[in-house]
């Protein structure tokens, strides 16, 4: 004999006992979920005690009761036990979502996004590769009186985003990966020599975790964050060297600031022109990228001495936002290691070049990584002060 249902009295209905989620559907919710709260991220699986305490919440309540949270959203009944209505919560997000004073905040479209925002995360993360972490490296220091900062979390998002990786914190009691900062150095225009020698130091004793990390295996993958005065940024870059995969980063602005390459925009080429002869093979390099260098500007005695050369992007006038899309980064960086290399054959006694950079964060990077070290020329890199070019650190010095 078949048991009746037992009936449930509301206030302007009289029901069936809610009917049972269908098993397929509770596999999938799991699955799709993680096993964790779609709106906290809580672990609902394997706590203390061998029992799940994940609780499947309805998006549309499961009748059109008055009581019924959201039931009176147009969702057919028989659509409404199904895995696209249901969200896996703990049990306090269930509570929170049905409490009668919060139905104006927990919307229907509200918990659609939340479900839909976790679901695609959880999706992303078990879809990640072997070997999918980058160890996170940030320097961060001041640029003209003015400091620029990278979370943790913005971090994690531009990896994950950009590489498909976990970003990876190492070597810091707050877990926040590996830091050089620079914020505490005063204006070099203060001490000169005084501030590019010591930010050398501190980039140096910033590196050691990551050059044992690398040694022992541990550290596969990098991602740089940075943020200087651009003679440190190629020490940086020369210090990194090009034995790790690597990807670099740097902060974009515009009408939402961002450290995302942006694949929107126009991928800029670049080309060098010879400005001036000279008999010696002693080379001065003018990079005019984010902004122009007027070789006027540049030390008589570079001038007198030296062949002169300029980097300029074709086409387009040097502005700050000339590396927006990773496809320029890496074209600039072609265009200069083919420089250095075309020179062993034109200038085959050249000892070093002078370089006069106003490029963005990832050529100055890109201007010290990959370096020959038993072939190439060192590199004196050179910075302005006042309305004079001073020379400020030298890399790949033999």
């Amino acid at each position: 004999m078949a048991k009746k249902n037992k009936k449930i009295e509301v206030d302007n209905h009289i029901v069936e006992t809610r009917p049972a989620i269908k098993e397929p559907d509770k596999v999938r919710l799991w699955v799709r979920s993680g096993g964790r709260c779609a709106i906290c991220n809580k672990y609902l699986l394997d706590l203390n005690y061998d029992v799940s305490i994940g609780e499947m919440a309805h998006i549309v309540g499961w009748s059109k009761a008055d009581k019924s949270p959201r039931g009176d959203a147009e969702l057919a009944l028989d659509a409404r036990n199904t895995v696209n209505n249901l969200m896996l919560l703990c049990a306090d997000h269930h509570k929170i979502i049905d409490t009668k004073e919060l139905l104006e905040e927990f919307t229907l479209e509200r918990l659609m996004q939340h479900k839909a925002d976790h679901e695609k995360r959880i999706h992303h993360l078990t879809d990640l590769q072997i070997d999918s972490e980058s160890v996170v490296l940030r320097m961060l220091g001041g640029i003209r009186g003015a400091t620029v900062e990278v979370s943790k979390e913005n971090a994690r998002n531009v990896i994950f985003n950009s590489e498909r990786k976990f970003a990876m914190f190492i070597d810091s009691f707050d877990k926040h990966g590996i830091e050089i900062d620079l914020k505490a150095l005063p204006e070099p225009e203060e001490n000169w020599e005084g501030y590019w020698s010591i930010g050398q130091g501190i980039i140096d004793r910033s590196l050691n975790p990551l050059i044992e990390g690398v040694v022992k295996g541990q550290v596969r993958h990098l991602s740089v964050f940075a943020m200087s005065r651009i003679p440190l940024l190629v020490y940086l870059g020369y210090q990194l060297d090009d034995k790790i995969p690597t990807s670099l980063y740097q902060k974009h602005r515009g009408d939402q600031e961002t450290w995302m390459w942006s694949e929107e925009t126009k991928t800029e080429t670049f080309e060098v022109f010879k400005l001036k002869e000279n008999a010696s093979d002693k080379i001065a390099l003018i990079l005019s990228l984010s902004g122009s260098i007027n070789p006027s500007e540049l030390p008589e005695k570079i001038l007198e001495s030296c062949n002169l050369y300029e980097m300029v992007p074709v086409g387009t006038t040097p502005n700050r936002d000339i590396l927006r899309s990773k496809a320029s980064y890496e074209n600039f960086s072609k265009t200069y290691h083919g420089f250095l290399s075309q020179l062993e054959v034109s200038h085959k006694s050249c000892k070093q070049i002078n370089l006069f950079p106003a490029v963005p964060v990832t050529a100055a990077l890109a201007c010290g990584r990959g370096l020959m070290r038993d072939a190439q020329p060192a590199i004196i890199v050179y910075d302005r002060s006042g309305t004079i070019y001073k020379p400020a650190l030298t890399v790949n010095a033999k």
